[in-house]
């Protein structure tokens, strides 16, 4: 029953990280948000990266290149806390 929960752990981080980086690449391509599925990514993401926001400016500026701080910091939040929550899991175990 442990495996059985840490397996669907591992695979709703991995689709909320999942989120984050296509995410994150939409916003550097600047691509078009009236597209239904980036506006889908976006909205759906948003749930999980709204906690980070005001953490880091927004963006970072270099020449006319603008990289996402907020998001990179939410999957940075996400990768860690999924790592030691399935080493804490990982401890309990018997096997």
């Amino acid at each position: 029953m442990l495996k059985l929960l840490i397996r669907l752990g591992y695979i709703a981080i991995m689709f909320i990280e999942a989120l984050i980086i296509t995410r994150i690449i939409l916003l550097l391509i600047n691509a078009n948000l009236e597209n239904h599925f980036a506006s889908w990514i976006m909205s759906m993401s948003s749930i999980f990266v709204q906690p980070f926001d005001g953490i880091v400016a927004s963006t970072l500026q270099i020449n006319a290149f603008s990289i996402p701080l907020t998001p990179i910091v939410a999957l940075l939040f996400y990768i860690v806390g999924a790592f030691v929550l399935s080493e804490l899991l990982k401890s309990f175990s018997r096997e």
